[in-house]
């Protein structure tokens, strides 16, 4: 499991001519909770849930930058793969690949809130001290990203979001 801080960005566009496409970027939170097993010594695979989180004071509208709120997130359920060269040392590297989930929302505007469904994928590398036989503590910096669209009233949306955490990770093994 691993809580953390990052920044990211996102684009929402439209195939729509009357509805400005819109990009955005910002910090916020990064969570992530993996249950899965260890086939092989220096192997763990299972399911992954995954969320990145951003927030901005202002948007580009067609090139142009307007002030206000606007939020986003974007979430993973997938599949991961997380290898320990040595397994008796914390060192760390993986990747995982599923559907995801955005939204993006323009506070205190007319603007729909997007809320679309896709594919995420992500990527990592940290190292974890051991502190008892079973538990290990440390750090990650981690990628994620994910397309997703949404089909509302007739017109296409499409989302693409992206960015990277630094978490502070707690492992059982």
């Amino acid at each position: 499991m691993g809580l953390g801080l990052g920044v990211s960005g996102a684009l929402v566009s439209s195939d729509s001519k009357s509805i400005g496409d819109y990009s955005f970027s910002g910090g916020g939170g990064a969570a992530d909770l993996w249950i899965g097993g260890t086939p092989t010594p220096g192997l763990a695979m299972g399911a992954a849930l995954s969320v990145l989180e951003l927030n901005s004071e202002s948007r580009h509208v067609d090139g142009n930058k307007i002030s206000g709120s606007v939020s986003g997130t974007t979430g993973m359920i997938g599949f991961f793969v997380d290898g320990f060269p040595d397994p008796e040392r914390g060192f760390h590297f993986g990747g995982a690949l599923g559907v995801a989930s955005g939204s993006a929302e323009i506070k205190d505007s007319n603007v729909k809130k997007f809320e679309g469904g896709g594919v995420g994928l992500e990527g990592w590398a940290g190292y974890d001290f051991w502190v008892s036989p079973q538990w290990s503590l440390g750090g990650m910096a981690r990628f994620m990203g994910s397309i997703t669209r949404e089909d509302s009233d007739g017109v296409n949306y499409e989302a693409s979001m992206g960015g990277a955490s630094l978490s502070f990770t707690a492992l059982y093994h």
